[in-house]
């Protein structure tokens, strides 16, 4: 098994990712990719160069050519090349993730760092179970033009969530599907109203407005590859379907992400990967996993960037079951479904979920960027051109108000699980039995469960 990186050292300084090619950001051509070279700088001034194309990523880019987001692939002309890039893991295909509505940069980075620590596959994996991707913040420019800070990211693939590539014969053709990867929306088709398979089997219509991509197996596109998504939209929208083909804890954590962070673009048919590790296989093998993706709205964000200064989501909780749809619809109802969200709640808003934890995050996040001086450049390159990005000038005032929506937030999970009123009651015989009680140490008002001390926002500590 591979060690995983850890989180991001804060050594004040970002890496640099030089990219020189025939890449014109300003133009179509974009959408083709095009070769040149690579040179990462890390932050310790040592540089690889590397071979490598590249093409705009992400129907949001089309819109920011000032600052667009990049597919990167490191290839010299007769094969791919793979690369462990900054630590993260040794890969061929990469994302340069430009963050052009996220006025804080850094809002899909932490929702996948909290996503990473709070859920992994239910499987192993060469990658430790990892469920989501990695990344690291660099400064790009491309042609000796600078783009400010972006984001260098792995990718959602078949290697990372561990499926089990086809059988095949010895001339080639296939023998046995195995791992199956979907990606939920797409561009290559116009028409997403009538349910259907299109362009070779590569992109599926599985019920009305309800689009997917295959992106695994990439060579043996057919029917029989789409069965494992399809079955549930095959008449089978009902809780004994969805508890014996899916994974109930993946789909909980999922749910818990979107309520807490509010990430609404992220809920309903876009914005998330389904996979199974083995078609062909029985039992645990053959369930389906949620892999979230573009995390940018996330923390109270908004699709366009417009929410800011103070002003983020109000989307409730309650309002999140309400819209549910595909497969977390059949779910919102079902007793022992609403009792592992409540459970998996309490036990997450004292660790990932946390206030403290949260806003740790996003502080470190902001001083790196901040005290690297990478913040302010990026704001006074954009000053002087006409199309700019989503962005603050002052980073940490920007991050301390969402720090305290998110801390509001903390709070309406807990009115709506009830975990405030668990932990208010404790002179209540459940309460009791639970072993909560509330204590003082050190003049702060605790929370006592066993051997355990937590402040009342849920974060555990020690003396």
């Amino acid at each position: 098994m591979l060690a995983e990186p850890s989180l991001p050292q804060m050594r004040l300084k970002l890496p640099a990712s030089c990219i020189n090619s025939s890449l014109s950001v300003n133009k179509a051509e974009l959408e083709e990719y095009k070769a040149g070279t690579m040179v990462l700088t890390d932050t310790d001034g040592v540089a690889v160069t590397l071979p490598m194309k590249c093409k705009i990523h992400g129907a949001t880019a089309a819109a920011y050519t000032m600052k667009p987001s990049l597919a990167m692939k490191l290839c010299d002309e007769t094969s791919e090349i793979d690369s462990c890039l900054l630590g993260i893991r040794s890969c061929s295909s990469w994302i340069l993730d430009a963050m052009a509505i996220d006025r804080i940069n850094m809002r899909n980075r932490v929702a996948f760092d909290i996503w990473n620590a709070m859920s992994r596959l239910p499987y192993a994996t060469q990658f430790d179970g990892r469920n989501g991707t990695i990344g690291r913040f660099v400064e790009l420019y491309i042609n000796d033009n600078s783009y400010g800070i972006y984001c260098l990211n792995d990718k959602i693939n078949r290697k990372l969530l561990g499926l089990k590539k086809p059988k095949t014969n010895a001339d080639g053709t296939l023998q046995t599907l195995r791992g199956a990867l979907y990606k939920s929306g797409t561009t290559d088709i116009a028409d997403q109203n009538t349910p259907g398979f299109f362009l070779n089997y590569t992109v599926c219509v599985a019920e009305y407005h309800n689009a997917w991509e295959l992106k695994e197996p990439e060579d043996f596109a057919c029917e029989a590859a789409w069965a494992p998504l399809l079955g549930f939209y095959n008449g089978n929208h009902n809780y004994a379907y969805v508890k014996e083909h899916y994974y109930l804890g993946n789909l909980v954590d999922n749910q818990l992400l979107v309520m807490a962070l509010a990430i609404q673009d992220n809920w309903g048919n876009k914005n998330k990967y389904v996979s199974v590790m083995d078609m062909s296989a029985t039992g645990d093998a053959a369930r389906l996993v949620y892999t979230p993706w573009d995390l940018d709205t996330s923390l109270g964000g908004k699709y366009d960037g417009g929410y800011y200064d103070g002003h983020y989501s109000d989307w409730k909780p309650a309002d999140i079951g309400k819209s549910a749809t595909q497969v977390f619809s059949v779910c919102q109802g079902q007793a022992d479904y609403k009792e592992m969200l409540r459970k998996r709640w309490a036990e997450v808003r004292r660790t990932e979920l946390s206030v403290e934890s949260v806003a740790a995050r996003l502080r470190d996040y902001t001083t790196l960027l901040e005290q690297s001086g990478a913040w302010k450049r990026q704001w006074d390159t954009f000053q002087g051109r006409k199309s700019r990005p989503q962005l603050v000038e002052n980073l940490s005032k920007e991050v301390e108000l969402i720090i305290e929506w998110y801390a509001a937030r903390f709070t309406e999970l807990d009115e709506y699980f009830g975990t405030a009123t668990d932990i208010e009651q404790t002179d209540s015989a459940s309460a009791t039995q639970k072993g909560i009680k509330k204590v003082v140490r050190n003049g702060q008002l605790l929370i006592e469960q066993g051997d355990a001390y937590y402040t009342m926002q849920g974060q555990r500590i020690s003396f």
